[in-house]
Order: C-alpha cells, then structure tokens, then sequence
C-alpha cells in the first residue's frame, strides 16, 4: 500500500514537472495556431486574455465554456493524459486573470469497482487536476476537490463508449 502511494505521488509530481517545463511564451512566429484543434482549445484562454474589464454576463459565459471543458481518464487511472493539458492551461488562465473567482473540481468513474473505491479513484482524479492548476500557478485555497465516484454519470449506457464519457473530472465556477 505505502508503494503505491509513493508511486501515486511520483505520478503526480512527474505531470507537474512536465506541465511547468512546457509552459512557454510563444514567439510572434508561434502565435498562429497549427490546427484547428488548437484554436478550438484555446478560444477560452484567448477570450480571457484580450477581456481585463468584462460584465458580469461575460464573465458568467465564459465560465460556462469553461464548465464544458472536462479532463478524462483511463480506466482505473487518475494521470492526466497530455491531449487534456490545454483544458487545464485554459482553466488555470481564467482563474489567474479573475482572482476573486474560485473553482470546485469534481472526479467522476465509471460503474465499474465498488463504491470505496470509486469515491477514492473520483478523489485522486480531482487531485490530479487540482496539482496541475497549481503547477499553472493557481493559489491552492482557489480550489475545491471532491468526488462523486460512479454517481451523476453523463452517460447511462453499460459499455466503454458510455464508461469512457464517465471517467472524467469537471470543473464549476
């Protein structure tokens, strides 16, 4: 048990140390985008970036972007897969530019496993991203974990298209 949880916390320390030595400033010759995926990713942060002064009607849509914008998960895995970097980066820009916001990361799994141990993995998965919106720079007292384990699925079927739309960690504002 003392293994895996020093092998747990390695994990985690490696996907921050990954995050932060790849967070760079692009040059003027990097700011155009290599693919539409990119732009689609980075419309929050961009929105964000270019708005000091906004309303409290803008504020409140591009938080509900960002509500949109989730982490998902491997099976049985709390690592954060590196396609789900940009949702965090997007994530941690808004709350460092608003800081009076705050945010509540919820993990969520699959039907699958006991009920313990759900609400463990649901818990480490909304640690994880928890650690990667701190290594973003995000203040730790910003942020709310907790786990929902296989409750409030978004997915009802009993398949791995359904369980994969169910590993998942969300974001609300």
């Amino acid at each position: 048990m003392k293994f895996q949880s020093l092998k747990h916390l390695f994990a985690v320390a490696l996907v921050g140390f990954t995050m932060v030595g790849c967070s760079s400033t692009p040059t003027s010759e990097e700011k155009e985008p290599a693919s539409q995926e990119v732009v689609d990713k980075s419309v929050a942060t961009t929105e964000v970036a270019e708005q000091s002064a906004v309303s409290s009607t803008d504020l409140s849509e591009m938080q509900a972007k960002l509500a949109s914008m989730v982490v998902r998960f491997d099976f049985d895995r709390s690592e954060i897969k590196p396609e789900f970097f940009e949702v965090i980066k997007a994530h941690a820009e808004y709350l460092n530019a608003n800081s009076d916001a705050k945010v509540t990361v919820s993990g969520h799994c699959d039907e699958r496993g006991t009920r313990e141990y759900n609400l463990a993995l649901g818990e480490r998965r909304a640690n994880s991203v928890k650690t990667a919106l701190i290594a973003e720079g995000v203040s730790a007292d910003r942020i709310t974990v907790i786990s929902f384990g296989e409750d409030n699925p978004v997915a009802e079927g009993h398949n791995e298209a359904a369980w994969s739309q169910n590993r998942r960690a969300e974001f609300a504002y």
